[in-house]
């Protein structure tokens, strides 16, 4: 698994891959822990998808101070050491995309580590095709 594609146009709304992510990373369903979010503007009827896309610049990476954040060499993705973490949430203000949730529990970022090249997140979405692997065909 290297990247994931979005195509928020695509998007239903329902909200299962946050679902599926916060159940992959802390046993329990709850929208606040998913690492991927869904951003329904209800006014204009637009969705858009926050996720971290695993970005060429990597702006997250080289914001961080103490080197808490590194990239998986199995994955790809961003991976967080979080004893290194200092709280500053430099990496948040970094990201371009709005791929960076803030934990408040835990005081520390939540991004996408693609589960291990599993990802959650792609396998209630796969009617609508909102999120699929970036390796997958492209179908209109």
């Amino acid at each position: 698994m290297e990247k994931i594609r979005v195509r928020a146009e695509l998007c239903a709304g329902c909200r299962s891959c946050e679902l599926s992510c916060s159940l992959e990373h802390f046993g329990y369903f709850e929208f606040a822990r998913s690492r991927i979010r869904i951003v329904h503007d209800e006014e204009w009827s637009d969705i858009d998808i926050h996720i971290c896309i695993q970005c060429d610049e990597r702006s997250c990476i080289a914001a961080c101070p103490t080197n808490a954040l590194s990239i998986d060499d199995g994955t790809g993705a961003v991976h967080l050491n979080q004893p290194l973490c200092s709280h500053c949430k430099k990496c948040l203000k970094a990201c371009a995309y709005n791929g960076v949730r803030w934990d408040y529990e835990f005081n520390v970022p939540m991004i996408c580590d693609l589960c291990g090249g599993d990802p959650e997140c792609l396998k209630p979405c796969r009617l609508h095709r909102a999120l699929t692997p970036m390796s997958a065909e492209v179908t209109p």
